[in-house]
C-alpha cells in the first residue's frame, strides 16, 4: 500500500523521465495536454480478503488518508467488501488529468510553468530554436525573468550578427555586460550550437563572432633609449599587437611578479621589465622583441612561481631564474611567511636540475610548512646587485 508519501518517489521519477515530452508535445505539437494523459499510478491498495494481511488498522488509515484533499490529481476507488470490514471504498489509483498536477506533486509546477512560458516565447520570438530550447530547458526556466528577456534579445542581435568580431560592451541590449556574458556565455553557445554550426568543445567568446578585450601587458622601461621609442614613457601596458609594432629590441628582459619592485629598479641600459601576470605570459612570450632578447625571470620563492618559471620556459627555453635557490631563502630567514598556498603540486619539467630540486623541497615542506619568501620583503640592494644594476642613490629618473 503506497501512502502519500512513499508515492511521491514515483511522481518524481515519472515527472523527470516524461516533462520533456510534455513540454515538446506542448510547444511543437499543440497537445494540452499531452495525448498520453490522463495518467495513473497504482496505489497498491488490497482488493481482497487474503491480500488484506493481518494489520487491517493499516489498511484503514491508508483508505482515509487517500480520503483527505489532495495537492493536485484526484483518487479513483473501488468497492470492496472485506470479512469483519463490510464494505469499503478502497483507493485504486491516482489519476492525473494534466502535466502540471504532476509537476505539482513533484515540487516543480513554478520551474515547470517557466518552461512553458519560456518555450511560447521562444516559438514566437526564435521559431527556428524550439528544438535548442527543449534540450536546455532546465537552465532557461531557471534564469531570472529580466535574464531571460536578455537572453533572448542577445541571441537575436548574435543570429542576425554573425562574426560580428564585435566586443560584449557592443551588443546592444540593455542590461548586458561582461560579468553578465560571462555567467551566461555557457548557456549562450549551448543553447546557439546548432543553429551557428559551433564546435561541440569549445567554449569560447570567438566562434560567436564576438572579440574578448585585448590583454593588457604591463612594462617598466629602464633604457632611456627605448623610452625615447615610446614618446618617454617608463611606465606603459598595451596588448601584444601594439607592443609588437612597438619594436623596442631590447638586450635583456625581465619578468617579474610584483610592481612595486618592478617600479624601484634604476635605469639599465638594454632591458625591459614585463609583469608577469599569469594571464599574459603566453601572448609576452609570442612578442618577438622579447623572445629575442636574453630572459630571466625573478619571482618570489614560492610554489606558484616556481609553476610560473617552469611556463615561462615551455615558450622562452633559455629563460634563467634570478634568486630563486636555496641559499637566497636561507639567508632572509626572518622575511618568511607561511601563507604559501600554491596549488600547484605537480611535475614542473621545465625546470633544471637545481631548480626542480629546490622546488620539491619548498613542496614537501623540507623548511617548513608553508615557507615562502615575497619577492617584495627582499631587501632592494639584494636585488640590485643579482640584477646588476647600480646602487640606488635617488628615485628612477621617471618616476620622480
Amino acid at each position: 500500500m503506497k501512502t502519500r508519501s512513499s508515492i511521491r518517489t514515483d511522481v518524481n521519477n515519472l515527472y523527470r523521465r516524461k516533462v520533456n515530452s510534455w513540454l515538446t508535445a506542448h510547444v511543437k505539437d499543440k497537445q494540452d495536454p499531452p495525448k498520453e494523459f490522463p495518467l495513473a499510478l497504482f496505489l497498491g491498495g488490497p482488493t481482497n480478503d487474503d491480500e488484506l494481511v493481518e494489520d487491517k488498522d493499516a489498511f484503514l488509515r491508508f483508505c482515509k488518508s487517500w480520503h483527505e484533499p489532495l495537492i493536485a490529481g484526484h483518487v479513483e476507488y473501488v468497492q470492496k467488501t472485506f470479512k469483519g470490514l463490510g464494505t469499503v471504498e478502497v483507493p485504486f489509483q491516482l489519476i492525473f488529468d494534466r502535466p502540471r498536477e504532476v509537476a505539482k506533486w513533484a515540487g516543480n509546477l513554478i520551474e515547470y510553468n517557466s518552461a512553458i512560458e519560456r518555450l511560447d516565447v521562444i516559438a514566437k520570438e526564435l521559431p527556428n530554436l524550439v528544438d535548442s530550447a527543449l534540450n536546455v530547458i532546465s537552465s532557461i526556466s531557471n534564469l531570472e525573468v529580466n535574464d531571460f528577456e536578455r537572453f533572448v534579445e542577445v541571441c537575436k542581435w548574435l543570429l542576425d550578427h554573425k562574426q560580428s568580431n564585435s566586443l560584449i560592451r557592443s551588443i546592444p541590449v540593455r542590461g548586458v555586460d561582461t560579468r553578465w556574458f560571462e555567467i551566461n556565455r555557457h548557456l549562450l553557445i549551448d543553447f546557439l550550437r546548432d543553429s551557428l554550426e559551433l564546435s561541440p568543445v569549445r567554449k569560447d567568446l570567438i566562434q560567436l563572432g564576438l572579440i574578448p578585450p585585448p590583454r593588457l601587458i604591463s612594462l617598466r622601461i629602464l633604457d632611456h633609449v627605448l623610452r625615447g621609442k615610446v614618446g618617454g614613457m617608463s611606465y606603459l601596458a598595451s596588448s601584444k599587437a601594439d607592443l609588437e609594432k612597438l619594436n623596442l629590441k631590447p638586450h635583456r628582459v625581465i619578468f617579474m611578479d610584483n610592481i612595486p619592485t618592478a617600479l624601484s629598479i634604476p635605469d639599465m641600459p638594454g632591458t625591459v621589465i614585463v609583469l608577469a601576470t599569469n594571464e599574459i605570459l603566453t601572448e609576452a612570450c609570442s612578442i618577438s622583441w622579447i623572445a629575442n632578447a636574453r630572459c630571466q625571470y625573478f619571482g618570489s620563492i614560492e610554489l606558484n612561481s616556481f609553476a610560473r618559471l617552469h611556463n615561462l620556459r615551455l615558450y622562452l627555453p633559455g629563460i634563467e631564474s634570478v634568486l630563486m635557490d636555496e641559499k637566497t631563502l636561507l639567508d632572509n630567514r626572518d622575511l618568511w611567511t607561511f601563507d604559501d598556498v600554491g596549488t600547484f603540486s605537480g611535475q614542473l619539467n621545465a625546470l633544471n636540475e637545481k631548480e626542480a630540486w629546490f622546488y620539491k623541497s619548498l613542496l614537501l615542506g623540507n623548511y617548513g610548512q608553508g615557507v615562502k619568501l615575497d619577492q617584495e620583503r627582499l631587501p632592494l640592494d639584494i636585488v640590485l646587485k643579482a640584477l646588476g644594476a647600480k646602487e640606488l642613490d635617488t628615485p628612477p629618473e621617471s618616476l620622480t
